[in-house]
């Protein structure tokens, strides 16, 4: 009754961590959160039937299920979810992907259709004394596969963080809490443990991958500045994602948009043939904002942040941002701020859009000195997605590298992106624009 009772505790902490980790997952859509929900599920139904073994007896039902969650999906999975998570090289992850779910196929079907042998009761049941041959040879290898992955990707860890690495450094915590949860479901299912140790190990373990899953999304206080889960220093971001903390901007040269205005290119409004000519202390008139309670999705024509008019509906799509109204009137000598280009994994776009959308919308309404916050999709480039981002001095630049709506962004949409370049952007008063003078009769 004991065993019963400390196993039925076990699967209801195990119950609750994994809705938490399953919701997650739904959420985020990151695959590595999805590879081990399929181990907290299995492990949660090991458990159950664990439960209801010690309390009813067990049979070949309850010891299947629990052989299938615990000892072959748990600890494959998990060794997929940390590849998943670290590895920099989509032909590993790839590779990763294959095994696992080729493998877990072929171990499933002949675990469930080999005969078992001798007698079950209400002692938990040892796999050497119940399964044949090729299972145990199956179970066997899904453990030596599991700790090699687990103990190989600690190890990659450890060493790009004593390299100064970053990103393995925050996530080398996560993923020794996840190596060991890997090793106490091998440990509770190879039959060596005492019932009541095995249960608390497989409980531990879900315990484990429940919180070691949230160890790798950035955690944040609730005021403005964002500081990261190490310390009190501001959190700065990725610096591969154009974020360093030292850096310094220089000036680069804008390059010259093509003729042609296409969706996802970035352009300036181009002079009249003519040679114009300004008078002296023109100023730029500053964009009015909309009516209280107006949408500017219907508007047809409102004047541009440069003077001129503006047609066609404004783009209210999640990835075209809008600067602020009257944001580019005034002095913009000391403006600032930068293009980032990402390319993304196949398949990642509609959630990097998900998280890019957010990200748009939170710099526009919390920053007051962000002049322009974009993003922009490449027309031929489904793969590609574009930030520009432009604010009124290097002071409000700093800002927004502290502001945990980025380092929330900056956190979430790694395992999306492939590779980062970075155009580092100084806007002097020279290269405004200024409005033409108007003619009578022209």
């Amino acid at each position: 009754m004991v065993d019963a009772l400390l196993a039925l505790l076990a699967t209801l902490g195990a119950l609750a961590a994994t809705g938490l980790l399953v919701q997650r997952a739904y959420k985020d859509r990151l695959l590595y959160l999805i590879a081990w929900s399929f181990t907290q599920v299995g492990l949660t139904l090991a458990l159950l039937s664990m439960s209801l073994g010690f309390m009813m007896g067990f049979n070949g039902a309850f010891f299947r299920v629990m052989e299938l969650g615990a000892a072959l999906i748990g600890p494959v999975w998990l060794a997929l979810g940390i590849i998943e998570l670290i590895a920099r090289y989509v032909q590993v992850r790839f590779g990763a992907w294959l095994f696992t779910i080729s493998y877990t196929v072929v171990s499933i079907v002949i675990l469930i259709l080999d005969p078992l042998k001798g007698s079950l009761g209400k002692s938990l049941p040892k796999p050497s004394a119940t399964y044949d041959a090729l299972p145990l040879l199956l179970i066997d290898g899904a453990h030596v596969v599991a700790v090699l992955a687990l103990a190989g990707c600690t190890g990659v860890t450890a060493w790009l963080a004593s390299k100064r690495d970053q990103e393995a450094a925050e996530l080398l915590i996560p993923v020794a809490l996840v190596a060991l949860a890997g090793v106490l479901v091998v440990s509770g299912t190879r039959g060596f443990l005492p019932a009541p140790l095995a249960v608390i190990a497989l409980g531990a373990a879900a315990g484990l991958v429940w919180y070691g899953s949230m160890r790798t999304i950035p955690v944040y206080d609730e005021d403005d500045e964002g500081y990261d889960e190490y310390g009190d220093e501001p959190a700065t971001g990725y610096e591969e994602q154009g974020y360093a903390k030292a850096a310094k901007a220089e000036p680069v040269p804008a390059p010259t948009p093509p003729a042609d205005s296409r969706r996802g290119e970035l352009r300036f409004p181009e002079p009249a043939s003519e040679e114009l000519r300004y008078p002296e202390n023109t100023s730029i008139p500053e964009r009015p904002a909309f009516p209280a309670g107006g949408d500017p999705a219907g508007a047809t024509s409102v004047d541009g942040p440069l003077g001129g008019p503006l047609s066609g509906p404004l783009d209210r799509s999640p990835l075209a941002g809008l600067a602020k109204p009257g944001a580019l009137g005034g002095d913009l000598a000391n403006a600032c701020g930068q293009i980032t280009v990402y390319t993304l994994l196949d398949g990642r776009e509609e959630a990097f859009d998900r998280l890019a959308a957010d990200l748009v919308k939170a710099a526009l309404a919390a920053e007051p000195d962000t002049l322009i916050f974009a993003c922009h999709e490449v027309v031929g480039g489904p793969t590609q997605r574009i930030f520009y981002q432009l604010f009124r001095d290097e002071a409000a630049f700093a800002a927004h590298r502290r502001r945990p709506h980025l380092q929330r962004f900056l956190g979430e949409s790694r395992t999306h992106v492939i590779a980062t370049n970075v155009i580092e952007l100084k806007l002097g008063p020279a290269k405004v624009p200024l409005p033409a003078p108007e003619f009578p009769g022209r």
